[in-house]
């Protein structure tokens, strides 16, 4: 969500400048579901614990699905045998090619069924996509979850960004590489900032600009969800004629 529009024009050495709200957001943000039915048996995270990329997250009871995919690899070694049979039988003239097509058949259909019941073993457990940390956990150890109801909402916050939201007509001198300082409500320091990237479209409606933003410095204290002012200077050079 974009920050609020917040136009405070003041003219300092020449150069005009203007002050509008800037929202801290996280690189990337998820909220995690399971994608089956299960009960918990491992939530190793808590609410602010970071987490590397790759790492285990919420591990659910897979005793089941492990019991169906054991007996759908002794279903397709079975049908393997038999199709493999049938194949030396037929040089005998002791088969038919279609007897031979339906084992082949059943050895294909025992194939996926192995490959299903992996894909659903591997459903149990649910890694993180991306390093971050954890921001909301709204189950615990030993509850069920099911497909519909989040487990882990998740942010990346290496490297914040800034979103601002800009009149529109400042794109005659705003521009990707502009420099400006945010001071934030909740350190109450100041930083150096840089305009990133500007918005693709415009909303009709007010006029505005989306603007998105890097600091240029990594600051440890930052977390996402702070706001602030950003104070941005319109070029002198650019106010001839005005």
């Amino acid at each position: 969500m974009a920050a609020t529009l917040l136009l405070l024009p003041t003219v300092l050495h020449g150069a005009e400048s203007f002050e509008v709200r800037a929202l801290l957001v996280p690189q990337r943000e998820a909220v995690l579901s399971s994608q089956i039915h299960g009960r918990i048996i491992e939530l190793p995270v808590e609410v602010g614990d970071r987490f590397a990329q790759g790492q285990l997250l919420v591990a659910l009871d897979c005793e089941v699905l492990a019991a169906e995919l054991q007996k759908a690899k002794m279903d397709l070694e079975a049908a393997t045998e038999t199709h493999a049979a049938m194949l030396r039988l037929l040089e005998f003239g002791s088969v038919s090619e279609l007897e031979v097509a339906v084992a082949s058949a059943k050895k294909k259909r025992a194939q996926a069924e192995v490959l299903l019941g992996e894909t659903k073993v591997s459903m149990c457990r649910i890694h993180a996509p991306f390093a971050g940390r954890v921001v909301k956990r709204p189950v615990n150890p030993y509850e069920n979850v099911t497909p519909e109801n989040p487990v882990l909402e998740i942010i990346a916050d290496s490297k914040l960004k800034l979103h601002l939201l800009v009149p529109s007509h400042w794109l005659q001198w705003l521009a990707a590489g502009q420099q400006f300082k945010v001071r934030l409500d909740e350190t109450g320091k100041s930083y150096q900032a840089v305009v990133t990237g500007l918005g693709a479209r415009v909303n009709p409606v007010n006029q505005t600009l989306e603007l998105e933003a890097a600091f240029s410095e990594k600051h440890d204290e930052l977390l996402a969800g702070m706001s602030g002012t950003a104070v941005l200077f319109k070029p002198a050079k650019k106010d001839k004629g005005n």
